[in-house]
């Protein structure tokens, strides 16, 4: 890993580099892609989908990942949460102490989304991950969502 490491916000010209990485994520995580079900969402991310923010994660000009932050409206959080929809870092660069990094930028573009409260899916199994959101200050549901109020 360089110190070139990026979080690019996803363009027009990002839609093939997208595409494929998550079809990494979904033949990763056991899943099929969908062309007709995903295909169209990824086109509204690359437009600037109002409700979604979307980063290309680069080490200089190799793709390492990418991260999909959704911005949404909750009675419970009175209106302003958002969640980490999709994180997904190509093998190369798995297991390579990005976590800090990536949860910087989600957290730094929810708050200047106007989002108070952060929610994200952890496996229970994955200790390691569970470690760096509890000591980022997240809270355990006790079931796979961890949540965390962020600074006003």
């Amino acid at each position: 890993m360089s110190d070139a490491l990026t979080f690019d916000p996803v363009t027009p010209a990002d839609r093939a580099v997208l595409e494929a990485l998550v079809r990494d994520y979904y033949a990763f995580d056991g899943h099929e892609y969908d062309a007709a079900e995903q295909g169209p969402a990824l086109d509204r991310l690359c437009a600037g989908e109002p409700n979604a923010r979307a980063f290309i994660i680069r080490d200089g000009d190799a793709i390492a990942g990418y991260l999909v932050l959704s911005l949404g409206f909750s009675v419970e959080y009175g209106g302003t949460d958002g969640f980490i929809d999709e994180l997904h870092l190509v093998e190369a660069y798995r297991g390579r102490g990005l976590g800090r990094a990536v949860m910087d930028v989600a957290e730094r573009a929810a708050k200047e989304a106007g989002i108070r409260y952060l929610h994200l899916e952890v496996e229970l199994h994955n200790a390691r991950a569970r470690r760096l959101y509890d000591g980022r200050g997240y809270a355990d549901s006790g079931r796979t969502l961890m949540s965390k109020r962020l600074a006003e």
